[in-house]
């Protein structure tokens, strides 16, 4: 197929988990998209990977930091303002849909949890990885060393400039992020900022206690391969939506 499915390399072949990042052609905007239009392309998706998902849970997501428990009595909720999954039933598919900003995955394979967030900047700023990790170890009783995390293509930092604004709101909330700053030209007395957000959220997650030869990251930056991933940067309001998934098996 041309068909542009990653298979991530955050689980060994021998544990029984499903990771996928879809790009183009792919298109997961609910906004744009008609809904038998995305259902089509989860069943292609299925057949491809060759198993079946019990169910695909999404959730509508608004930048926020608000992370959600998929358990058998929501299986069918909206998940409204919500931008992160938890769950431990296999075969539920959990998905992230992202244009520039990060997918994380997050996998304990001695609890059999997993986790899916979408952090972007807002994300980010809000550590909303943070809360995903917190909510595995409340739940279910996870130990941050145990948990894998693979961070999905996003926009790179060459790639995201920031305003003063925001790069103040960075620095009020993570106090020195000079490892993941680089300072731009000023323009029109403006200086801009170029900020890792990937940097950071490696540091949201060892400061957690992730172990960092358990974190992988794509290292594609999706604005810089906007032919193969959706991008917001890119393409502004005319972008589709790459997806992120993990299942269970």
């Amino acid at each position: 197929m041309n068909k542009n499915i990653l298979k991530s390399c955050l689980i060994n072949q021998d544990e029984d988990v499903i990771t996928l990042v879809l790009g183009k052609p792919y298109n997961f905007n609910y906004n744009t998209m008609e809904m038998s239009f995305i259902e089509k392309e989860i069943e292609e998706i299925q057949n491809e990977i060759g198993y079946r998902f019990k169910k695909f849970v999404n959730s509508n997501q608004k930048h926020t930091k608000n992370v959600a428990i998929v358990d058998e009595q929501n299986l069918n909720d909206e998940f409204l303002n919500t931008d992160g999954l938890v769950t431990n039933l296999k075969g539920v598919a959990i998905a992230m849909k992202v244009a520039d900003c990060q997918a994380i995955m997050l996998y304990d394979p001695i609890k059999k949890v997993i986790g899916n967030v979408h952090s972007g900047w807002k994300g980010t700023l809000q550590k909303i990885v943070v809360e995903a990790v917190n909510t595995m170890q409340s739940r279910y009783g996870c130990n941050p060393k145990d948990i894998k995390a693979y961070i999905s293509p996003s926009i790179c930092q060459d790639c995201f400039e920031v305003d003063k604004d925001v790069y103040d709101q960075f620095i009020r909330e993570y106090k020195n992020i000079d490892f993941a700053l680089k300072h731009g030209k000023t323009i029109d007395n403006k200086p801009k900022y170029y900020i890792d957000t990937v940097a950071l959220n490696i540091k949201n997650l060892v400061d957690l206690g992730v172990k960092t030869e358990n974190i992988e990251t794509s290292n594609i930056c999706t604005k810089c391969n906007s032919n193969k991933f959706h991008s917001y940067r890119a393409e502004h309001e005319n972008s589709g939506r790459n997806v992120a998934i993990i299942c269970m098996k």
